[in-house]
C-alpha cells in the first residue's frame, strides 16, 4: 500500500515505483500474448487478456501499482466513433467532422465496451495481493480529441487548435460530452476496484497559457470534480505532459498528485510540494539507455523530490525495446535509496 499511502500523506517503509506503460511491449511476454492475441483491440477488450498483460509488470518486478491495461480512446469508441488499430501505425478513429461528432456521438451509446474494461479490473484486483494498489486511467479531452481529429495520424495539433478556436460553441458541446463521459468511464474504474485514477494530457505541451486553462486546465478540474463529489476518498493523478512552468496551475483541491516530466524547475518543483504530491519524472531515453547515468540521474531525483511524499516514475511511456536489466537496475536503486540518506 505504499503508493495509496503516500497518496494519503501516511508514512511508508519505502518509496513507491511504477512506470508508465509498464505493461508493454519491452517485455518478452507482452509480445508472446500480442502474438497469441491477434492485435491490440482483441487484447484491450478481452477481460482475461487485459487482465493478464497488467499483471505480467507485478509478476517480474513488483511494482507498487498496477495500472490497468486499456487505452484512452475507447472513449470515443464507446461514444460512437469507431476505433481500429493498425500495426505499425497505432490506434486508428473513424473520421468525423465536428458536425458529424455533434449528430453522432453520444453517452448513451451502448457501453458494453466499457463494461469489459471494468472486468478486467476486477478479475486484477482479485490477484493482486494487498500491498499493490490499482490504477484506473483516463485520457483529458484535449488529448482525446486531438487524436478524434486526426485521423490521418498527421499530428498537426496547432492547427487543430485553430479550428477549436474559430469554432468554440461546437467544440464546447464536444468537450461537455468528452468530460461526461470521461468521468464517468473513471468511476466505473473505482466501482470496479480501481483505488486511484490518472488522467493523462500528453499533449498539454503544445497549448499557450490561454488556451492551455481553457482546453487543458479547465476540463481537467471539471472532470475532477465529478470524480470527487461521487467518490471523495478516490486519490486522482494528473499528467499534463511538457507543461514546465504551467505544472503548478493544475494544483487544485481534487488533485491529489501532479506527475511531472523533466522540463520542470526546482522553483515549481517547491511550489507544488507544498500543496501536493509529484510524480515523476526520469527520462525513458536514460532508462533506455541504461549504465552510469542511469543511477547518477535517478539519485539526483531521488534527492531532489524525496524530502517530501513522492512517486518515483518516468515523465512519459517507457520506451519500447527497454532492456530489461536496466529497468531491474532502476527498481534496486530506488528501493535502496533510503538506506543512503
Amino acid at each position: 500500500m505504499n503508493l495509496l499511502n503516500i497518496l494519503n500523506n501516511k508514512e511508508t517503509k519505502k518509496l513507491p515505483i511504477w512506470i508508465m506503460r509498464q505493461a508493454g511491449r519491452y517485455l518478452p511476454e507482452f509480445r508472446k500474448l500480442k502474438k497469441e492475441s491477434k492485435g491490440f483491440m482483441n487484447m484491450v477488450y478481452n477481460p482475461k487478456i487485459a487482465s493478464n498483460i497488467t499483471l505480467q509488470p507485478i509478476k517480474r518486478f513488483g511494482f507498487d501499482a498496477a495500472i490497468i491495461f486499456s487505452d484512452i480512446l475507447i472513449i470515443p469508441d464507446a461514444l460512437g466513433q469507431k476505433l481500429s488499430y493498425q500495426e505499425g501505425k497505432g490506434p486508428k478513429l473513424e473520421k468525423m467532422s465536428m458536425d458529424e461528432m455533434l449528430k453522432k456521438l453520444s453517452i448513451k451509446k451502448n457501453n458494453k465496451k466499457l463494461k469489459l474494461v471494468y472486468e478486467a479490473i476486477k478479475r486484477t484486483k482479485k490477484k493482486l495481493n494487498k500491498n499493490t494498489n490499482l490504477i484506473g486511467f483516463v485520457g483529458a479531452p484535449l488529448t482525446v480529441s486531438l487524436f478524434m481529429f486526426d485521423n490521418e495520424r498527421k499530428k498537426e495539433y496547432i492547427k487543430i487548435i485553430r479550428s477549436y478556436n474559430k469554432n468554440k460553441i461546437k467544440i464546447k458541446k464536444i468537450f461537455n460530452l468528452l468530460e461526461k463521459a470521461t468521468a464517468e468511464h473513471a468511476i466505473g474504474q473505482i466501482n470496479a476496484g480501481a483505488e486511484i485514477i490518472q488522467i493523462f494530457d500528453t499533449w498539454a505541451g503544445i497549448l499557450n497559457n490561454n488556451n492551455l486553462n481553457e482546453y487543458s486546465i479547465k476540463p481537467i478540474i471539471r472532470i475532477c470534480n465529478i470524480i470527487k463529489r461521487k467518490k471523495p476518498k478516490i486519490k486522482i493523478i494528473v499528467f499534463p505532459r511538457n507543461v514546465g512552468k504551467n505544472y503548478i496551475k493544475y494544483i487544485n483541491k481534487n488533485i491529489d498528485c501532479i506527475s511531472v516530466g523533466e522540463d520542470i524547475k526546482l522553483k515549481e518543483i517547491k511550489k507544488i510540494q507544498e500543496k501536493k504530491i509529484i510524480q515523476g519524472n526520469l527520462s525513458p531515453k536514460t532508462l533506455f539507455n541504461g549504465g552510469n547515468k542511469l543511477e547518477k540521474k535517478t539519485k539526483e531525483i531521488l534527492r531532489k523530490f524525496s524530502k517530501k511524499p513522492f512517486i518515483f516514475n518516468l515523465s512519459h511511456g517507457i520506451m519500447p525495446g527497454t532492456p530489461i536489466k536496466n529497468v531491474e537496475k532502476l527498481i534496486k536503486i530506488v528501493r535502496n535509496f533510503k538506506n543512503e540518506i
